[in-house]
């Protein structure tokens, strides 16, 4: 306690506590050896590869996949694959149109100033 009140009483007056002295000291680097032979303990990228896949395969056995056939209460992977074609599908329709519709007036601008 006496250590803390004396530790406090330095950080007072001088308004830097003696931990933060401590961090700002620079920390010793290793040098470098000129010439000598480098190991590395990096792993390849075979190896690393390979750990991802076993990883990757790891977290797709966790999820809850839904059943594949139509249930009760889950309209089943197919009904879901559909609407989500069936909605991609109808915005490229919107998309194309507008984008249509904005290189023609495009073209309407660039002739009436050029011509």
């Amino acid at each position: 306690m006496a250590k803390d009140k004396k530790a406090l009483e330095v950080v007072e007056e001088t308004g830097v506590s003696t931990e933060a002295t401590q961090a700002k000291a620079p920390a010793k680097e290793k040098k470098a050896k000129k010439g000598g032979n480098k190991v590395s303990t990096k792993p390849s990228v075979w190896e690393r590869f390979k750990k991802g896949c076993r990883e990757l395969l790891s977290e797709l056995k966790k999820v809850d996949w839904p059943p594949f056939k139509r249930t009760k209460n889950n309209p089943g992977v197919w009904a879901n694959t559909g609407t989500v074609i069936l909605v991609v599908l109808f915005f490229l329709v919107i998309l194309t149109a507008f984008d249509a519709g904005l290189s023609a007036l495009f073209r309407l601008l660039a002739t009436g100033i050029g011509g």
